[in-house]
């Protein structure tokens, strides 16, 4: 089983079984997304074949969800050496669940994607791959409303759903993201990313982003 088979069965029979059927397809990452948000012209050729999906609301869950796909990819494996128990390529595939459906949301997820590679590739100095309970300053509404309060974003565990599965060339985590207000972001800071992801867990506003809510505390 080569690369491609790997690609297509991660994409037209693992994604459905885990999230539904597909909404309007796979949103690649562009050349244009590099320079735009991070300035970045030179790139690995492989990252313009990531892109992120869009799955519409089933039976069983009620947001939309945005999965990447391309991270998992095997590129640097040769099909004889897969190893079943091991990570498949990266070992992660990012996803991010919401209340509405929404453009936004794929660009959020793309630029994240985008992000890590490049963080990955050390690209910026001192930087390193996105991790649990890191925290993200968007610097803008998440959704581009000026009435918007979130503002960031926690890398979080994959609540929504499994938070796992395998393909025949390695085992692949699913890594969360979850929308935050600058005074979430303040408290998080202070008393660390599970405190906060609790407090949004219990009234409801995680693992579900709704980029219309208000802030837990008043804004700074």
């Amino acid at each position: 089983m080569d690369l491609e088979e790997i690609w297509r069965l991660r994409e037209e029979e693992v994604y459905p079984r885990l999230f539904g059927p597909v909404g309007r397809g796979i949103f690649p990452l562009t050349q244009d997304l590099f320079a735009r948000c991070f300035g970045q012209h030179d790139l690995d050729p492989r990252w313009l074949f990531f892109g992120v999906f869009e799955f519409p609301p089933t039976a069983s869950r009620n947001s939309w969800t945005y999965v990447t796909s391309g991270y998992s990819n095997p590129w640097e494996v040769e099909p004889g050496a897969y190893d079943p128990d091991g990570g498949s390529g990266s070992g992660v595939e990012f996803t991010l669940a919401v209340s509405e459906q929404g453009d936004w949301a794929i660009e959020t997820l793309q630029a994240m994607l985008a992000f890590d590679l490049l963080l990955g590739a050390g690209r910026f100095p001192n930087g390193r791959p996105l991790s649990i309970h890191d925290r993200i300053p968007l610097r803008a509404p998440i959704n581009g409303n000026p009435d918007c309060k979130i503002r960031n974003l926690v890398v979080v565990e994959h609540e929504d759903g499994p938070k796992r599965f395998s393909l025949p060339s390695g085992k692949v985590t699913l890594v969360g993201f979850t929308g935050v207000t600058d005074a979430e972001l303040a408290f998080a800071k202070s008393a660390g990313s599970p405190a906060l992801i609790d407090r949004l867990r219990d009234i409801g506003c995680h693992p579900l982003t709704n980029p219309n809510r208000e802030s837990l505390f008043e804004q700074a």
